[in-house]
């Protein structure tokens, strides 16, 4: 899978200095680089520029960003994310972010590789992923 010609803009417009691209074969060779943390920890990530590549093996936490948008590249795997909705016990982790254990009335739909995904701020999200898979991903924050 090539990554979007706009996802590199993206990265480009947000960092200062050379433009930087990763190869779909460094993309997947990282993803497979961070299956151990992720198996022992449950998600791993490592920082690619102004993005982060994401590995996980379980289920996470509904999430809350207040001011950034989440744009995410499915790059394998896959699992089902949980959109909209509200976070009933959503406690502050960090300042405008909000975490919990599951969403309610959320709409849910199944990502896989090659999917691009927009979650603007104030959007609760969740992963949810099936026993035994896990789901790889390039996420960058963008703030509104």
């Amino acid at each position: 899978m090539r990554i979007p010609i706009a996802v590199i803009a993206l990265l480009s417009a947000h960092s200062a200095g050379a433009a930087e691209i990763w190869s779909a074969s460094e993309l997947k060779g990282s993803a497979a680089k961070l299956a151990p943390e992720a198996d022992a920890k449950g998600i791993a990530g490592a920082t690619l520029g102004a993005a982060t590549l994401w590995r996980r093996a379980k289920s996470g936490q509904a999430e809350f960003h207040k001011t950034k948008t989440d744009l995410l590249v499915i790059e394998e795997g896959s699992a089902t994310l949980i959109v909209g909705g509200t976070i009933p016990d959503a406690k502050v982790t960090a300042p405008n972010e909000l975490r919990g254990s599951a969403i309610r009335g959320g709409e849910s739909r199944r990502v896989a590789p090659g999917d691009i995904v927009r979650i603007p701020a104030g959007t609760p999200h969740q992963f949810v992923l099936d026993k035994g898979q896990s789901v790889a991903y390039f996420a960058l924050k963008l703030a509104r």
